[in-house]
């Protein structure tokens, strides 16, 4: 992968959804995301309690990016501004690996936006970034991102015991992956 896909943010669009770069100006919009509980349920980020937090994560997402080590998308209705979710797509290793994660407004759950976004985010990955397995960890007990991510291609590789801390205690995570191989036996 060269670093010039970091000289300017990779706008996606899909049928239905426009993925761009999270501003400042979208602080509400994310702060709406990670201030409900239901949402960050199954998270690492702890239940955001004001704006400031929303503020300091944009500014981390775009640092990132700035850095040339992840791609945090906004998720927006096409012909919609507001940010109603995002997605992460972390390079670990140049050429091998990314890390995907993702965050949705509990309202739009169950419209299949999550899986719409996937789909277009494993193929900019796959293509653009070349990239050969991406990597997604979540908890054992979240049922829906799992049966998401399989619906994506992604395959249970195992469970990496208490893991992840979340809200007040350690939690099992499920490793699922995807490989390259197998994205593109899939999408012929």
């Amino acid at each position: 992968m060269g670093d010039e896909i970091f000289n300017v943010f990779p706008e996606i669009k899909t049928e239905r959804l426009n993925l761009r770069e999270i501003k400042q100006e979208d602080a509400e919009s994310i702060y709406k995301i990670l201030s409900n509980p239901e949402v960050i349920k199954y998270d690492t980020f702890d239940l955001f309690t004001n704006i400031k937090q929303a503020e300091d994560i944009i500014k981390w997402f775009n640092d990132e990016f700035k850095q040339k080590r992840a791609i945090f998308w906004g998720i927006s209705l096409k012909n919609e501004s507001e940010i109603i979710g995002f997605c992460k797509c972390e390079i670990e290793i140049p050429k091998v690996r990314a890390d995907l994660g993702y965050d949705l407004r509990h309202e739009y759950w169950n419209m299949g936006i999550m899986t719409e976004t996937l789909s277009a985010v494993i193929e900019f990955t796959f293509q653009t970034l070349d990239i050969n397995r991406i990597e997604a960890t979540v908890s054992t007990e979240n049922n829906s991102s799992i049966r998401v991510l399989e619906k994506s291609g992604f395959v249970k590789e195992g469970v990496l015991r208490e893991r992840c801390y979340m809200g007040d205690s350690c939690h099992d995570m499920m490793m699922l992956s995807i490989l390259k191989k197998e994205y593109c036996i899939n999408a012929k």
